[in-house]
């Protein structure tokens, strides 16, 4: 007699990400790819007292690159016409792993004007939604909570907040994201995201190396305007940000 499996509940992380995978897929997505290199900033890190993640580095660099190009900070907006909102400064949505009920899982901290903060106050809020009870951080209880709705209700609120509201589209669930699995000397191929735009960086080389991808909505950008930003994100790392980074033990920020 063959043996039968059994049914696992879904945690309430698992929904967040379906629904997440769930809205992704209605956008027109591109992703445009770079190698760069970062080796200053590499050498730069490791000669400083506090430990600054790359994570932050990069989630800098989106947001001095979200200023620059005013696509990033745009979005596509069906209701009540098709139009482009443009949100008045970034606010970045970065993929944060941490152990949830004993579970590994994803969530997302949302981090405004990154790029007037100091790296290692980035840093500290990562590791504060990182760290920090679910109960403690609102905005974890608030996707918690969602994730706990039946669908229809989550369908409501999804779509309310993507679809209606450029505004409330920035303010819930940021202008851009942030996301790596470099850590573990590994790269995501295909992104998925809801957003306009989203980077993911790579495991980043001895000699500093790194590949780097946008993932956009074609139909807010073309690929040019990527590759552009892509090549401000190289620059703006190896100018402003790695000065910071040099200046930081001096309590200098760029």
């Amino acid at each position: 007699m063959s043996q039968k499996g059994i049914k696992i509940p879904v945690h309430w992380t698992r929904t967040l990400i379906s629904d997440i995978v769930h809205y992704a897929t209605k956008v027109p997505l591109c992703t445009i790819e770079k190698q760069i290199n970062i080796e200053a900033v590499q050498i730069a890190k490791s000669t400083t007292l506090k430990r600054i993640g790359w994570t932050s580095v990069f989630t800098k660099a989106m947001g001095l690159a979200s200023v620059e190009f005013n696509e990033l900070r745009q979005s596509w907006m069906p209701f009540p016409f098709a139009h482009l909102y443009q949100h008045p400064f970034p606010i970045a949505s970065v993929a944060i792993n941490r152990i949830i009920e004993n579970k590994e899982a994803v969530i997302f901290g949302m981090i405004q004007k990154p790029e007037e903060k100091p790296l290692t106050e980035i840093t500290d809020s990562l590791h504060y939604f990182k760290d920090s009870s679910i109960d403690s951080v609102s905005l974890l209880k608030r996707m918690r909570r969602t994730s706990k709705f039946p669908w229809p209700i989550r369908a409501i609120i999804w779509n309310y907040g993507l679809y209606l509201s450029g505004y409330c589209k920035a303010k819930n669930f940021g202008t851009f994201s942030v996301s790596s699995v470099s850590q573990l000397n590994s790269n995501t191929i295909q992104l998925l995201t809801p957003l306009t735009s989203a980077l993911n960086y790579g495991p980043i080389s001895n000699n500093g190396d790194c590949i780097i991808r946008l993932t956009f909505d074609h139909r807010v950008m073309d690929g040019l305007t990527v590759a552009k930003i892509l090549s401000y994100i190289e620059q703006t790392i190896n100018s402003s940000i790695r000065e910071e980074v040099e200046n930081q033990d001096n309590s200098k920020v760029a």
